[in-house]
């Protein structure tokens, strides 16, 4: 699902993934914050120069609204701020900086995890917005569309392939 809103500086982009997941949202949970991505991507926009993720963790300690989450890229690093935090259920996080080369053209870059038991698992909503700026932006909007597609579904085939364990009792 491809969605443009106008924004106050650009346009807004939203990208919207929805994949079931074979894992209870406690079990789930964890790799939101803390996973590596291990795959071979199948996507030829990895090969193109979209950022492939290599992992994300919380740099700082726990996860709480506030907190720093990072996403780390064979390319850089994306530094976020957790303003949701609701376990197992809902995470959300906006980009303060990052040193990949779309810093040049992306105001914006917010996401959104949603995660609901179902039936043998956990039906997981990413839903990503994204704020681009310039005078090339017609032409930005529909390979970043494309670029954040695939991010989406290369993490979660690693995150269906994990060996998830058991958050520890406490």
């Amino acid at each position: 699902m491809c969605r443009r809103r106008r924004a106050v500086y650009g346009v807004w982009v939203i990208v919207r993934t929805e994949w079931t997941m074979p894992h209870s949202p406690d079990v789930l949970w964890p790799a939101l914050c803390d996973s590596r991505l291990e795959l071979q991507p199948r996507c030829p926009v990895f090969y193109l120069g979209t950022p492939r993720p290599t992992s994300c963790r919380l740099p700082d300690g726990p996860g709480e609204v506030g907190a720093t989450r990072q996403c780390v890229s064979e390319q850089g690093v994306v530094r976020q701020r957790i303003t949701l935090w609701e376990p197992p259920t809902r995470l959300a996080f906006h980009m303060e900086s990052t040193d990949l080369h779309f810093h040049r053209f992306v105001d914006h870059l917010g996401d959104l995890f949603e995660l609901a038991p179902v039936s043998g698992g956990t039906r997981v909503i990413r839903t990503t917005t994204v704020t681009v700026r310039g005078w090339g932006r017609a032409a930005l909007e529909p390979a970043l569309w494309v670029g954040l597609k695939s991010v989406h579904r290369f993490v979660f085939r690693n995150w269906q392939k994990m060996a998830l364990s058991p958050p520890a009792a406490v």
